[in-house]
């Protein structure tokens, strides 16, 4: 009997070699078709589906799932699949903490594991009863971002160490897909957040507008109907007086003039008044509480109400900030006073720019809030609002009738400005 040549065994070798380098091969194909279909979109639930439907067509498995970590739960929830129903699925969930269960072994220490027919520890496993199952992981910033899943549920040649080395080479590329859709999917969510922003901004920019031109019309009615009236009137007493002086009536110019001089100090008297309404130059030039406590003084000796100031916390805010808050305060102070009938009002501010501010407001009055009816200008609570979205804070009233009134501006941290580096 003749024995075999020794180049048969080489053939046979060479032969075996060149099988591998083709499988090889034809797995790199698929695997570079897979990963272009898996990486298409940019939307995550659909690169999880394509995930599951080409890690099918590439390991040829009956079926797939991709399991994700569950909002607000340590457990693993079916997402996506291919090969089965997801619907029967969707209840089912894999404790992360589930004793003996590869699914969870894969997703806690976030590597790939194989297995023959599992032991039904877990629900997917009890409801699918695979023969065989291989898991790998997607790791996104070093957490697991979901779990693919093949299944062999007929019993064929089930998974082997060859079949996890690409599975885990196939998820570390579509967890990289899975990256990119999760940052676009961020940035468009900044995006429509900035678009919202930007819409409130205008819409912010038009109230404001259309506040400063009634306020103009306001203030322009006023002063026609007041102070330029009044000084029309001044102005023929004068005349007045001089005709009578002329005629030698000296006690009656001497009358005209006392009462054209009354209603001088009248007029001063309103025009000081619209002045400190518009801004009290005290706040400019000696800062907000004393601003205020001259309000507070006055209030105290004309209406008999008692006002008690802590508001040393607002001069840390810059000049502009420090103008919008006490417009809101005085507006407050004043409704108050026109409506509520308190005996006392309490105001307060407390907190900086950089931890968060809380001004109050508080009275115990009627537990009514509405616009003074004085002639000078004023939105009521339309302009406080308007007045706490420019310090990119938020107005809150709390009116309780017979018990009395809390106005509240609550800032939050870092959205004032910083005033002189405080």
């Amino acid at each position: 009997m003749q024995s075999p040549s020794p180049s048969e065994p080489q053939s046979s070798t060479e032969h075996q070699l060149r099988q591998e380098l083709i499988a090889q091969g034809r797995f790199l194909d698929g695997l570079v078709r897979s990963l272009g279909a898996v990486s298409a979109g940019l939307d995550s639930a659909a690169v999880l589906e394509h995930t599951a439907v080409e890690a099918q067509r590439l390991f040829t498995a009956d079926a797939v799932l991709v399991l994700v970590p569950a909002a607000g739960e340590r457990s693993l929830r079916p997402a996506a699949a291919a090969g089965l129903a997801l619907g029967p699925l969707s209840d089912a969930r894999v404790p992360i903490d589930a004793e003996g269960s590869v699914l969870a072994v894969a997703a806690r220490d976030l590597v790939g594991a194989v297995t023959g027919p599992a032991r039904p520890v877990d629900e997917v496993t009890r409801r699918l009863r695979p023969q065989a199952l291989l898991a790998a992981p997607l790791v996104v910033a070093g957490r697991l971002h979901a779990l693919v899943v093949l299944l062999d549920l007929d019993g064929g040649a089930g998974f082997g160490p060859d079949d996890l080395a690409r599975a885990t080479l196939f998820a570390d590329f579509a967890a990289r897909a899975a990256e990119s859709a999760a940052l676009f999917e961020r940035v468009e969510a900044l995006l429509a957040q900035a678009r919202i922003r930007e819409s409130e901004r205008a819409e912010l920019s038009r109230r404001v507008v259309s506040a400063e031109q009634e306020e103009r019309r306001r203030l322009s009615t006023f002063l026609h109907d007041g102070p330029v009236q009044t000084l029309s009137g001044v102005n023929m007493m004068l005349n007045a007086a001089a005709e009578a002086m002329e005629a030698g009536d000296a006690e009656t110019a001497q009358q005209v003039l006392e009462t054209a001089r009354a209603r001088q100090r009248s007029v001063i008297g309103e025009v000081r008044e619209l002045s400190f309404a518009l801004e009290p130059w005290t706040l400019r030039e000696q800062g907000f509480e004393t601003a205020l406590q001259a309000i507070a003084d006055r209030f105290e000796a004309d209406h008999r109400v008692v006002v008690t100031l802590d508001v040393a916390d607002a001069d840390a805010l810059s000049g502009d900030d420090q103008v919008c808050l006490f417009q809101i305060v005085r507006e407050a102070m004043t409704n108050a006073l026109k409506h509520a009938n308190p005996a006392t009002i309490v105001v307060s501010v407390h907190g900086s720019p950089r931890e968060g501010l809380e001004a109050r407001v508080v009275d115990d009055g009627s537990g009514e809030m509405s616009e003074p009816a004085d002639g000078l200008p004023h939105h009521g609570v339309a302009s406080m609002q308007e007045r706490a979205a420019i310090l990119n804070g938020r107005l809150d009233i709390d009116s309780v009738p017979g018990t009395g009134t809390t106005v509240r501006v609550l800032v939050a941290a870092g959205k004032l400005q910083d005033g002189d580096g405080v």
